[in-house]
């Protein structure tokens, strides 16, 4: 009996109320500190389409990251050979494409993130999105609105771009993230379609990173994550001697020609001949009309003789 009462006792005690979305920036500042270990590596089945850097198909990877901002993503061939490395050390980042003996590289991971996203995500929001933790820390929160048990929130970030989060609001995970450029045209989307539980955290089984401005998706289904405790120095791929080397930054800049006038190479080096075109030249100014008198008749200045008046000829 004492026990039955104490039971009731205890159950009439303050529950643990649900999570409220009464304040946006508390709960954004919950799932930004939601826990995610801070070294992380993964094994994961892996489908690129990127026509523009001439890579496609589907095959196994590996994946290392030390937030806030280091990684190392590669990619196998089916029988395990690597095909292709990339990765940052959250200042320079590096592609090596084995099979095409092909570097692309940046010494300005930051500022080429922010350039292929229209300046609304850099390396940090990248890593987040690779490990399912909520971006975009560093921004401010514009608005906010609750549908079906998502809480979807919109980012203002710099040079006037945006970003949308839809959050699921009991696990503090992404559901779906979009990037907006100052023109409001889409650059960058995450798709997460579910999570496993990983000691006491919370990681994505599949993400699909989606770039349509630069011809670039990413689906990653992911089969094992593991905590570090010993983290790697593997965070840079230099330039292997002997390989093609292309600036991320040229192809990026050219990619964004491509766009803003409607162009679309095939390829690597397609995309690298791309010139914006030329102005139209300039027509020509018409030729003035000369001036006429009252009388309409050509003046004097314009050089015609004054019909009324004698000609040098004619005076003694």
């Amino acid at each position: 009996m004492n026990g039955l009462f104490l039971a009731l006792v205890l159950g009439c005690g303050d529950k643990k109320s649900p999570r409220t979305l009464a304040d946006p920036t508390e709960l954004a500042t919950q799932a930004w500190e939601r826990r995610v270990p801070f070294a992380l590596k993964a094994g994961f089945s892996v489908s690129i389409d990127a026509p523009r850097l001439g890579i496609e198909g589907s095959t196994r990877g590996g994946l290392v990251v030390h937030r806030p901002g280091k990684f190392r993503l590669e990619i196998y061939s089916p029988l395990g050979s690597p095909l292709v490395y990339a990765a940052s050390d959250g200042k320079q980042v590096g592609v090596y494409v084995v099979t095409e003996q092909l570097w692309l590289g940046s010494d300005d991971a930051e500022g080429l993130l922010r350039t292929m996203t229209g300046g609304s995500a850099g390396i940090e929001d990248l890593v987040s999105l690779m490990i399912g933790r909520m971006p975009f820390s560093d921004a401010e929160i514009l608005d906010r609105k609750v549908a079906d048990g998502l809480a979807t929130y919109t980012f203002g970030g710099p040079e006037d771009t945006k970003a949308n989060v839809a959050l699921d609001v009991k696990t503090l995970t992404n559901h779906r993230i979009e990037a907006y450029d100052p023109d409001e045209a889409l650059v960058l989307e995450a798709d997460y379609e579910d999570y496993q539980k990983v000691g006491r955290s919370l990681l994505p089984e599949e993400v699909v990173i989606n770039a349509e401005s630069i011809q670039f998706k990413l689906e990653l289904e992911f089969d094992s994550w593991d905590e570090l405790g010993v983290i790697p120095d593997a965070f840079d791929v230099p330039a292997p001697k002997g390989s093609r080397q292309v600036s991320l930054d040229e192809l990026v800049e050219k990619a964004g020609i491509a766009r803003e006038h409607g162009l679309q190479p095939q390829g690597l080096d397609a995309l690298l001949a791309v010139e914006a075109p030329k102005p139209p030249e300039p027509e020509p100014e018409p030729e003035p009309e000369p001036e006429l008198d009252p009388e309409g008749e050509p003046s004097v200045e314009d050089g015609v003789d004054d019909p009324e008046l004698p000609s040098e000829d004619s005076l003694p």
